[in-house]
């Protein structure tokens, strides 16, 4: 999936969660429950005018409450200001809804990994 990246795109996350970026390498973007766990986050790395996001998950118990997208807008300002104004990310087709919803389009299906069962000796 692409997209173009846009400076407008930081989001605050509803109450009771806060946002927070780790900025050393890869940026981070983690949203906080009340109790500082981990509710969302996602992860970007820029190689040339391509800002490419990875690791981007919600906490089950978290879900349907907007962090996704928080996490996702919360991104875009880094990579245009490392010169990456386009996204790059590797989405199943499970998850392409949410990511259709903020601006991003398929560019080519990809199928859930397999991974297979650990063989008895």
């Amino acid at each position: 999936m692409t997209t173009t990246y846009r400076a407008d795109s930081v989001t605050t996350p509803p109450s009771p969660y806060t946002a927070r970026l780790q900025t050393s390498g890869n940026v981070t973007a983690i949203v906080l429950d009340l109790e500082g766990q981990v509710a969302a986050s996602g992860r970007l790395t820029t190689a040339d005018a391509f800002g490419i996001v990875d690791q981007v998950e919600t906490a089950p118990a978290h879900r349907s409450r907007g962090l996704g997208n928080v996490v996702m807008r919360s991104l875009a300002p880094h990579a245009l200001r490392h010169g990456a104004d386009t996204g790059v990310l590797v989405a199943t087709d499970d998850s392409h809804r949410p990511y259709r919803a903020l601006g991003w389009t398929v560019r080519t299906p990809v199928a859930a990994a397999y991974i297979p069962e650990p063989r008895s000796a």
